[in-house]
């Protein structure tokens, strides 16, 4: 990890205080699935065909396979305990011309976590960037959110680099409070990903290290997609707005080919991380869509089962949820159609 990886790590263990105004400050800034000797723990989501949670499912309609082959179910409960949640806010030229409504619909987000979880902020351009340490208090998190400076220069665009530095972050133990101060709250972890999806890095390896990160560090990534209306451009150009595309940038079919890729990665970050990616063309979407992120983060199941082998390897993982006749119920075509958010695979015990 980059050598400021450690200032991250310090910001993330102090107690939340507004930074002052000033440039961007260049400090840091669900479902688990976490591995003991004894036991893998899993936690997930359900989801009905509106995307919002599903609650009282009873422990006889859960199944988990492990490599394919299901396993006995050895603890079961639904999950109370506070999430450490990080906001991670891209930065670029493009996002500060949507006029930020995006950081205006994410108070929505904080209205609808519960009291005790603990959020932080961060952003990324061609790195990551700390603005605010794990709080409880909601109300640091909207005075930071509207402080936001957006990057107007010629600053690359680094996704996979930002989130993979995130991720390996948040995925370490919770790091110890400073004496005297409220304790950062242990277990579930996860990043509501406000991003366009455009980098303009994309190296191989750091794809690949990414992937393997998300699969399995345990941390859940929620992509909120930006830029909803450049997904779709209108077919009159009514609007006075200045364009993130402007002259001289990327024509249409460029623009159109580049958001097809941006909305590919985010969805594949949410299903490899347990997450769930969200693409708003309103802001009213938007905000229903914040909303439902806060709710589901608030109705998980948590599961634990004997890991079958202890070779170190990367098994897959998959959770089936059944009716009361043993039918699966996720997923499945339909008005009633179920979806279970959790991560398709955990790394087992070494030998």
């Amino acid at each position: 990890m980059r050598a400021w990886a450690g200032v991250l790590v310090f910001l993330l263990s102090r107690p939340a205080v507004l930074p002052a105004q000033e440039p961007r400050a260049q400090a840091p800034p669900q479902l688990r699935v976490t591995t003991t000797v004894e036991r893998v723990n899993v936690d997930l989501a359900v989801a009905d065909a509106h995307g919002a949670p599903v609650a009282g499912l009873a422990r006889g309609q859960f199944h988990v396979f492990d490599n394919g082959v299901e396993q006995p179910i050895t603890d079961f409960s639904a999950v109370e305990d506070p999430v450490r949640l990080l906001l991670l806010v891209e930065i670029s030229p493009a996002v500060y011309m949507l006029s930020q409504e995006h950081v205006l619909a994410a108070y929505r987000l904080l209205d609808g976590l519960a009291p005790g979880d603990a959020v932080a902020l961060a952003t990324y351009d061609d790195r990551l960037h700390g603005v605010l340490g794990f709080t409880t208090d909601k109300s640091l998190v909207a005075e930071a959110l509207g402080r936001l400076q957006f990057s107007l220069g010629m600053a690359r665009l680094n996704l996979f680099g930002g989130l993979a530095d995130a991720v390996g972050i948040l995925a370490s133990p919770a790091p110890p409070a400073a004496a005297g101060q409220p304790a950062i709250p242990p277990g579930r972890v996860a990043i509501v990903l406000l991003s366009t999806g455009l980098s303009d890095v994309r190296d191989p390896a750091t794809g690949e290290a990414l992937h393997e990160r998300l699969l399995t560090s345990g941390v859940a990534v929620y992509p909120v997609a930006l830029g909803g209306a450049l997904r779709t451009p209108p077919k009159k150009p009514a609007s006075k707005s200045p364009s993130p595309f402007a002259t001289g940038g990327p024509t249409p079919a460029e623009a159109a080919a580049a958001f097809a890729l941006a909305d590919h990665d985010l969805k594949d970050f949410a299903e490899t991380s347990g997450g769930r990616a969200c693409f708003p063309r309103t802001g009213k979407e938007l905000d229903a869509d914040y909303r439902q992120i806060a709710a589901t983060m608030r109705h998980l199941y948590s599961l634990a089962f004997i890991p079958p082998a202890h070779d170190g390897k990367i098994h897959t993982l998959r959770v089936e949820v059944r009716d009361a006749a043993g039918r699966p119920m996720a997923p499945r075509e339909g008005r009633n159609a179920w979806q279970v958010l959790a991560r398709p695979a955990y790394r087992a015990p070494a030998p």
